[in-house]
């Protein structure tokens, strides 16, 4: 059955709850138009993103007929073999060493962003967004000071319709589109490839001196612009939509909070809760190169497919109670939101530290009872069309 749901419109997809519900009971895959279709379910959902040979990501989020030079392309536009090559540098880049070593800039950066709250405050723009910005720069060995202006660019780029397009009103591309952003990193890696070539390597395990030395040089300059683009966003929109909503259900679920400061435990079983009931992105995008099923649901090639993870991770089937918050669901972390196969996210155990840490340090700056929504708040989505996270996080401080 024709759906007129459009996933690439803001307004529909951050309303789609019902409506999913309704397409998973109806079947695998959605027909939402002429080319498009929707995958609904869990394992289909899987089925789809393990299958790099039939299912192509060369689309991204490209809305129809939207093409991206290779060059330009970030990790979420890439197939096999650049796909591997290049996802094996993200994952050299930010191994579990990595992101431990990072863990007491982390809590002193949160301890900085929150110690001056008082009153009433946008946790957002105070804390949920800064804080993985502030630790994506600390890990490239870009200026802190630089911060509030990276995150500024990469705001204005996920929200305008830059992601669908690969266009603003200055032009097309990256470089046209967001020449100060663009610019600025062009000339961190060529300051850092400068001080390589020169036998300076002052910084070896930061992630843009990996990055320059993957293979003895083999990305090019274009290429490392737009993994840096990548690492830059990703903090801005994965990781901050995902410590964002995690504070929101911690403002909004009666007891929740009680009861992680009872059990600091129970931190890791809400940060997969969150993850896989409010995901930071709400599905991904593939391109069907020849014909085949899904499901028992014939997909001819040349198909837009939407792999929904969002609808997957509320399928009845894998999770009981799916549209409840259970922070001790036993199987919370079998969620799709970082991904499945070859295209599991390298940046999920980062983002996973900066929520978990992130809270941590939330619930021992602020007693019990000092942090309150304020009265006139209101969950309001991010306008970006495939985001699930708070615009802000009013709040009142006693």
């Amino acid at each position: 059955m024709t759906r007129t749901f459009d996933p690439f419109d803001t307004e529909q997809v951050q309303a789609a709850w019902p409506l999913l519900e309704e397409l998973r009971r109806a079947g695998p895959v959605a027909a939402l138009n002429d080319n498009m279709d929707y995958i609904t379910r869990y394992e289909p959902c899987k089925r789809v993103m393990r299958d790099t040979v039939t299912f192509s990501n060369a689309s991204g989020f490209k809305a129809p007929g939207v093409t991206v030079a290779p060059e330009e392309r970030i990790l979420g536009e890439m197939d096999p073999p650049q796909h591997t090559a290049v996802r094996r540098v993200m994952v050299t880049a930010l191994t579990p060493k990595v992101v431990h070593s990072a863990e007491p800039f982390l809590r002193r950066t949160a301890a900085d962003l929150l110690g001056p709250l008082t009153g009433r405050a946008d946790l957002v723009a105070a804390y949920s967004v800064p804080l993985p910005n502030r630790l994506t720069m600390h890990l490239l060995g870009f200026p802190a000071a630089d911060a509030d202006t990276v995150a500024g660019w990469a705001k204005e780029l996920m929200e305008s319709g830059f992601p669908a397009t690969n266009r603003s009103h200055r032009g097309e591309g990256f470089a046209a589109a967001f020449p100060d952003f663009a610019g600025y990193i062009d000339d961190k890696v060529a300051a850092r490839a400068a001080a390589l070539d020169a036998g300076r390597n002052d910084h070896p395990e930061q992630v843009l001196t990996r990055l320059i030395e993957f293979e003895d040089g083999t990305l090019s300059r274009t290429q490392l612009r737009a993994l840096v683009r990548n690492l830059i966003t990703g903090g801005l929109t994965t990781t901050s939509q995902l410590l964002g909503n995690l504070i929101h259900e911690i403002l909004t679920q009666p007891g929740l909070q009680q009861q992680m400061r009872a059990d600091l435990a129970t931190v890791d079983g809400a940060i997969e809760e969150s993850l896989r009931l409010r995901p930071p992105v709400m599905f991904v995008v593939r391109g069907c190169v020849q014909d085949t099923d899904v499901g028992g649901c014939p997909i001819a090639a040349g198909r837009r497919v939407v792999v929904g993870t969002a609808s997957a991770n509320r399928d009845a089937e894998v999770f009981d109670d799916a549209d409840m918050f259970r922070p001790d669901r036993p199987n919370a972390g079998e969620h799709l939101t970082f991904g499945f196969g070859p295209h599991v996210c390298p940046g999920a155990t980062l983002a996973r530290a900066v929520a978990r840490i992130g809270i941590e340090q939330l619930l021992a700056r602020f007693p019990s009872g000092t942090l309150m929504p304020a009265p006139d708040y209101r969950y309001d989505n991010v306008p970006t069309f495939f985001e699930c996270g708070p615009r802000r996080l009013d709040v009142t401080i006693t």
